[in-house]
């Protein structure tokens, strides 16, 4: 199973976390395990890099590991498949991760990506105005 949270309603479009539980999309995880599932979230750059290391250069030692453990419980790993694109992912995190780390990364991931929206959804400086609307710029309504 998997389960995306959006801006909107509709299944389409970008997310801004995923729950997944089953190895349908890759098995890096092991989510076959009873019980396991793997929330995934899609971070900026700078939160990205203080969590797992750039994407060039991961620094698993923030991780304490040589690599990352793509199967182990309650620990910030990137994202198996999807790093390059600043995505992380955590398997079954305790409720004190959930709480103290979780929560506020994904309020950063969906503030996030409704920022990216508002951006890519609001008119730019000229548009809806005079020319740029089709009107003179005498134009009274």
């Amino acid at each position: 199973m998997r389960r995306s949270l959006r801006l909107t309603p509709r299944r389409t479009g970008p997310n801004f976390a995923t729950i997944v539980t089953t190895d349908d999309f890759d098995h890096a995880s092991n989510l076959s395990r009873p019980g396991v599932f793997r929330l995934n979230l899609g971070l900026g750059r700078a939160t990205f890099e203080r969590l797992v290391g750039s994407i060039a250069e991961p620094d698993y030692t923030a991780l304490d590991q040589s690599e990352p453990d793509y199967t182990a419980l309650d620990r910030i790993i990137p994202h198996p498949v999807y790093a390059k694109q600043r995505w992380i992912s955590i398997l079954n995190p305790s409720e004190r991760t959930f709480r103290e780390v979780v929560l506020p990364l994904l309020a950063e991931a969906h503030d996030r990506l409704a920022a990216k929206r508002t951006r890519a959804t609001s008119p730019r400086p000229g548009e809806g105005k005079g020319l740029a609307a089709g009107r003179s710029p005498d134009h009274r309504p």
